[in-house]
């Protein structure tokens, strides 16, 4: 086999297994000596485009600057808050979903 075979596979594998995965999101609930992570087709799950989060949530009430993204091992951050919930991107992808609670500070 080429070289050019097997990076060329390197490369296709893994993208193929990410299209192929359906998208959810897990949800941990935190109760006083209770865990549990909870699965949540509705929010958005990890890897989907910016694009993806808009076009299925709508415009976000609040974007938060980006942070970081200066170095390499420092990747740009960036937090969406919707009602309910807030999405937290590196680059344009995201990275978690998190689940406003009954301690989680509202957006203004």
């Amino acid at each position: 086999m080429s070289r050019r075979t097997i990076t060329g596979w390197m490369v296709a594998a893994p993208l193929a297994l990410f299209l192929a995965a359906p998208a959810q999101a897990e949800i941990l609930r935190v109760e006083p000596g209770v865990y549990s992570v909870i699965t949540e087709p509705s929010l958005p799950a990890r890897g989907q485009h910016q694009s993806q989060v808009v076009a299925r949530h709508g415009q976000p009430m609040q974007r938060f600057a980006t942070v970081g993204g200066d170095r390499p091992l420092h990747p740009p951050i960036t937090r969406w808050d919707y009602e309910g919930f807030s999405v937290v991107f590196e680059g344009p992808l995201v990275l978690h979903s998190v689940v406003h609670g009954p301690h989680t500070p509202q957006p203004r």
